[in-house]
């Protein structure tokens, strides 16, 4: 059984980063067994949240529909809590997925008063004619001035590392997916900040 993370992030952001981020919002990134929700385990639940004077981020494994159903309570018993998701490419993959899954175990899902915020809307409206392409990496590189490094491994990877892990191979074969999305994660609470600055500026 893969056990949750949870971590306070301070270390890894600017304190900026920190004071900017309202407690109303909590950042959202999944990983999945494959792209069709109908045939597919919600296999981690990322999330990054204000919690008081830090940032607190999360990861939710479920190797199982059971486990699954229960990460699924969680997370939106979580929601609840929060006015705005912010996510990138949410509104076309993540939130679609997570409510077929949640509609799949008969559970009620995302409140209709939890606004979605998806980065890549912005970032395709601001920067498609002038960037080769959205990818999440080329907005950390373009905005951020982060680039990922050469371990990185693509999240096109996670479906078939998730189902190694499923059959037995050690947890060390999901390290890199888990790693991958915390940087995800973390990206979106700076994405956030600048692409609200251009809209500001502009």
């Amino acid at each position: 059984m893969v056990p949750d993370y949870h971590a306070i992030v301070d270390g890894q952001v600017g304190q900026q980063w920190i004071e900017q981020t309202p407690d109303d919002v909590i950042f959202l990134d999944l990983e999945t067994t494959g792209l069709r929700a109908d045939r597919s385990l919600t296999s981690l639940i990322g999330i990054l949240y204000r919690q008081q004077d830090s940032l607190r981020l999360e990861q939710w494994y479920s190797g199982d529909v059971a486990a699954e159903r229960r990460q699924l309570e969680r997370l939106q018993r979580l929601l609840e809590r929060f006015n705005r998701v912010v996510t990138y490419n949410g509104n076309g993959f993540d939130l679609p997925f997570l409510r077929c899954r949640w509609r799949w175990h008969q559970l009620v899902g995302i409140s209709d008063g939890c606004e979605s915020l998806d980065l890549l809307v912005d970032v395709r409206r601001r920067y498609r004619k002038e960037w080769p392409n959205c990818r999440l990496t080329t907005a950390e590189e373009r905005l951020l001035g982060i680039p990922r490094c050469s371990g990185d491994v693509p999240g096109s990877e996670a479906p078939l590392r998730f189902q190694d892990m499923r059959e037995g191979a050690p947890l060390s074969v999901i390290e890199p997916v888990l790693l991958h999305n915390r940087r995800d994660l973390i990206s979106l609470v700076g994405l956030r900040i600048e692409l609200l600055k251009v809209t500001i500026e502009s």
